[in-house]
């Protein structure tokens, strides 16, 4: 008892809303997850009814998270016995049937099951179906649901995975085990919602919430294929759903008296029918059509769709229903079904005008929550709102009937905007319509990185905008209602793409005042169009220069560092990721040309910094402004060298905080920032005092324990090393360095991470200070992790840096010392010619930015390592050089390595294309070019050749009879290449 109230008291500490106490109980929870019994524990403090409700809550999200960090992870934190992991299973479903009657809680430990199963089910954990399904009952739909909703969480992967062998095996498994069962549910769900009579409410909650359980699983089990159980009994099943998807309770209230806002299950069990409609009609037309069910559900849709009030708890619904029809209309095989202009003209009117039309609801929304209406308008593909899903639908029948539709909602568009011209401020919304529709019937392709990139030839989109967008863009605030704004600078972000270069720099300067807007819909939208206006690309380079922006940059930044300190609280500083988004594309565009005023953009950036760092909050906003503050750096310094220093004294003291405080969100660009501005220092010149400070805490243990950290902590420590080595050893660090290398190279996630180190100590140190450690720890660890837990990516780890080694230009290293280091794990030489054969498959797979290094690595131990060219190594030599020789065969070029921060090209990757990562979010504006190790040799092959016929001296006749052994498809084109360069081997 006392551990679990323990434990409790650490979970409450976990929701303080005081940041210290918060991290220390994080850390003391991290901690409690080593224990064997973590598991068991956190489960019965979910289940104990005596503690409070969040203790509850957090006990069962700390359950699932901990599975999900832990179960048959690579390098989880805290892995879980075998024994451990066989208790769980035998009593986890159980337990999440237990918390039948608290959804909340039961619905994490369902979660969590679907994690296990994910990585045990079926092979490992072979009852798991039997587990669920013989816990169904005929009476108690609380276990029911549960039951169902577990199910659920473990098939629904289903839907996204790709086909395989495997994942077609697994799912027999579950439909052998689990249809029967199933079926015998649905038919007794249907038995009692179909009785005629009014249920009471709890009970009909309860079992709508089985119905769309039932018909979720419905979709998963039929989403890769038509099992041969659902095709067999279409008869059965294609009824039902067409039954529920116009279902209606007994004694329910009439749809357009309900005032929920929230869709019910009823709404959400009608979404998805239309989805399985919708799979059927793209995967199973052969059975769905010619079974005589695409028919009655296209009619029943539309008719659906034609009663369905404004409401937004239907909004799922339009969506879903208008995407199945959408999809039928798209089908050539179909086009008979709609091609007459009374259904071409009923649709426009029944489908896309009322739910193109904005509500009242959204007018609110644009007031009261204009995040979300920002968030719902720019995210609208992923978001099911009415007007995406009538532009949707509108799109899909252009697909079959472009001339027909541009002509119908043309003159709807003429229409409307001829009411808004007889009252602008009576009928502002028939205008906010009419660019609605005309962006519908313009748009022929877009993406989200470009906006619309091909357009309807019968719409003259410029036009449009000269005639009814540009006046409005110009208006003072007021003067036209905000909306209808909002609205023109939406247009010129859709539409960016069909304006000139010159257009485009005509219309900038009228965005800028709009940044000033209190309207935060206009100010948002305002920054959008200007950050994705200057991200504009053409032939893969940016179309907009400094010299664009070179008038505008000052302003632009001002009017953003304006609005986000506006903020009051470190939430609302960082509430706008798109204010941050969009100073840092300026930085970027402007480049050099913000030296005039840098230091005023740099006080706002670190105060910003500042706030944001007492409580971070958005994670988009975060990387934003470590990417304007990197930027910032990169292109000052680039100019203006004497600028570092006025870096370093603005930043240093909110990183000291940021590392003091232990910000962990933060910490990673804190570590890449400082490498950047490490890395500015000459290396001619002795590590500065200042950074001197920094290194101890670096080597300390404790940082490491953060996956997040670990390659901005290489970066750093590889600066140090390259301005001082010599203190670095003077101070005795090289064994911490040489031990934070053990604990990534033992790491499957990191070990690429410890070879980046191991070769950053060979370049800088000098190899008196590390040769003692070379054969062992280093080479032992290496061919110990080599044996016991080989993996291809730590082979061409391994590969590379024996390369790296033999190649890299230093006075005190050598080929033969490479080879000897080897060789001295064991008493008896040749190790080194047992250990390269086995990574020569290695060779043809290195990437491209490291094939140089590799080609010439083999080339110096081939040519420059006279042991190579004798027992016991000599047996190495020639499939050395007929790996080198495929390598010089493969069609792509061997190159010096290149990276995205090559010229002055700065690779952002945005959180929003990616999905926030916590693990580690690079800053690429940071990136310097990594200086190619060999770029003493221009060309590989005549490195090769050259050294060759000078080796060959030494020992004459040798060369060419190990070439003998060679291959003859690799060989014979060498030897061409050899006379014809006029290379004679001795």
């Amino acid at each position: 008892m006392a551990e679990l109230a323990a434990l409790a008291n650490v979970l409450v500490s976990t929701l303080s809303p005081d940041a210290a106490t918060r991290r220390q109980a994080e850390r003391e929870l991290l901690q409690a997850q080593a224990h064997p019994s973590f598991g068991q524990l956190i489960l019965q403090l979910a289940q104990d009814g005596t503690q409070q409700k969040a203790v509850r809550q957090a006990a069962a999200l700390n359950f699932k998270n901990w599975i999900k960090a832990n179960w048959a992870v690579e390098d989880a934190p805290t892995p879980l016995t075998t024994a451990t992991a066989e208790s769980l299973k035998q009593s986890v479903v159980s337990i999440m049937i237990a918390l039948s009657g608290e959804p909340a809680l039961q619905v994490q430990v369902g979660e969590a099951i679907a994690i296990m199963a994910e990585a045990d089910f079926p092979d490992q954990w072979q009852n798991l179906v039997d587990q669920l399904t013989s816990q169904l009952t005929t009476d108690n739909f609380v276990v029911n649901n549960a039951v169902l909703q577990t199910a659920h969480s473990i098939f629904r992967r289903w839907r996204s995975e790709f086909r395989s062998d495997t994942l077609f095996l697994e799912i027999k498994f579950v439909l052998d085990r689990f249809c029967e069962p199933y079926l015998k549910l649905f038919q007794q769900t249907d038995s009692i919602l179909s009785s005629g009579t009014a249920l009471p409410a709890d009970q009909l909650t309860l079992l709508l919430r089985t119905l769309l359980l039932l018909l979720q699983l419905y979709h998963d089990l039929n989403a890769q294929d038509l099992p041969e159980f659902f095709e067999d009994r279409l008869g059965q099943f294609m009824p039902l759903l067409l039954k529920y998807l116009e279902y209606s309770p007994a004694g329910a209230a009439p749809a357009d008296e309900d005032e929920d806002e929230e869709a019910g299950d009823l709404e959400s069990a009608k979404a998805e029918i239309c989805e399985i409609a919708q799979l059927y009609s793209l995967r199973y037309l052969d059975a769905f059509g010619e079974g005589g069910y695409l028919g009655p559900f296209v009619e029943k849709t539309w008719g659906l769709l034609t009663k369905l009030s404004p409401a937004i708890k239907y909004d799922t619904l339009v969506a879903k229903a208008t995407g199945f029809l959408g999809t039928v209309v798209k089908m050539p095989s179909q086009r008979t079904l709609f091609d007459n202009q009374q259904t071409l003209e009923a649709f426009c009117e029944k489908i896309v005008l009322p739910n193109m039309t904005l509500r009242t609801f959204e007018e609110e929304l644009f007031e009261d929550d204009p995040a979300e209406y920002v968030r719902r308008d720019l995210e609208s593909a992923s978001s099911e709102t009415r007007r995406q899903a009538a532009s949707d639908f509108t799109r899909a029948l252009m697909e079959q009937f472009e001339a027909q539709v541009t002509q119908i909602v043309t003159q709807y568009i003429g229409a409307y905007l001829q009411q808004y011209a007889s009252s602008p401020q009576g009928h502002w919304k028939s205008k906010d319509t009419a660019i609605f529709l005309l962006t519908s019937i313009a748009t022929r392709g877009s993406t989200q990185q470009q906006g619309v990139t091909s357009t309807n030839a019968l719409v003259d989109v410029i036009k449009f905008f000269s005639d009814h967008v540009l006046a409005d863009l110009q208006a003072a605030p007021g003067a036209v209602h905000p909306i209808v704004q909002a609205d023109a600078i939406k247009f010129l972000y859709t539409f960016r793409m069909q304006l000139t270069k010159e257009q485009l720099l005509s219309v900038l300067p009228l965005l800028i005042p709009h940044l000033q807007n209190p309207s935060f819909v206009i100010h948002t939208y305002a920054a959008i169009t200007i950050e994705r206006i200057l991200f504009i690309k053409q032939n893969n380079t940016f179309l907009f220069a400094q010299g664009d922006i070179r008038d505008h940059a000052e302003g632009i930044l001002l009017a953003l560092f304006k609005i986000i300190e506006s903020g009051t609280t470190p939430q609302q500083v960082a509430a706008n990721e798109h204010l941050m988004k969009s100073a840092m594309r300026v930085i970027i565009t402007a480049r050099q040309s913000v030296g005039p005023y840098y230091s005023t953009v740099l006080q706002h950036l670190v105060a910003i910094l500042g706030e944001i760092s007492k409580n971070p909050s958005n994670p988009k906003f975060n990387h934003f402004t470590f990417e304007s503050i990197s930027a910032l750096i990169r292109f000052v310094t680039a100019a203006n060298p004497s600028s570092l220093s006025t870096f370093e004294s603005a930043l240093f003291p909110p990183f000291h905080i940021i590392l003091q405080q232990d910000v962990s969100e933060f910490t990673p660009f804190v570590f890449q920032i400082l490498s950047q501005l490490l890395e500015l220092h000459p290396t001619s010149s002795d590590l500065p005092d200042s950074y001197k400070v920094l290194l101890p805490p670096l080597l300390t243990p404790t940082l490491w324990e953060s996956r997040g950290n670990i390659p901005a902590l290489v970066r750093l420590l590889r600066a140090f090393l390259g301005r001082g080595a010599q203190q670095i050893v003077a101070a005795g660090q090289v064994t911490p360095m040489l031990g934070i290398f053990q604990h990534l190279i033992q790491s499957k996630a990191n070990d690429q991470h410890g070879f980046e180190l191991l070769e950053a100590l060979i370049e800088y140190l000098p190899i008196s200070s590390i040769q003692q450690y070379m054969s062992t720890p280093i080479f032992v660890l290496l061919l110990t992790r080599l044996q016991a837990s080989k993996t291809d990516k730590f082979s061409q780890g391994l590969l590379k840096f024996i390369c790296f080694a033999a190649a890299v230009q230093k006075s005190d290293l050598n080929p033969d010392m490479v080879v000897g280091f080897l060789d001295g794990v064991q008493p008896q030489p040749g190790l080194f010619a047992q250990v390269l054969p086995v990574l020569l498959p290695e060779v043809q797979k290195a990437p491209t930015k490291d094939r140089k290094l590799v080609a010439v690595g083999l080339a110096n131990l081939l040519t420059k390592s006279p042991k190579m060219l004798n027992e016991p190594h000599v047996r190495a030599w020639t499939p050395t050089m007929e790996a080198l020789l495929k390598l010089f065969a493969l069609p792509l070029p061997i190159s010096k390595t290149t990276s995205a921060a090559d010229g002055d090209e700065v690779n952002i990757v945005d959180p929003e294309d990616v999905g926030y990562q916590a693990s580690f979010s690079k800053l690429g504006a940071s990136e310097k070019p990594r200086e190619d190790p060999v770029a003493y040799v221009q060309d590989p092959k005549d490195h090769l050749a050259k050294g060759l016929a000078e080796a060959s001296k030494a020992q004459p006749g040798k060369i060419p009879a190990l070439l003998q052994g060679v291959n003859p498809e690799y060989a014979t084109p060498f030897a061409q290449y050899l006379q014809q360069n006029g290379i004679q081997l001795a």
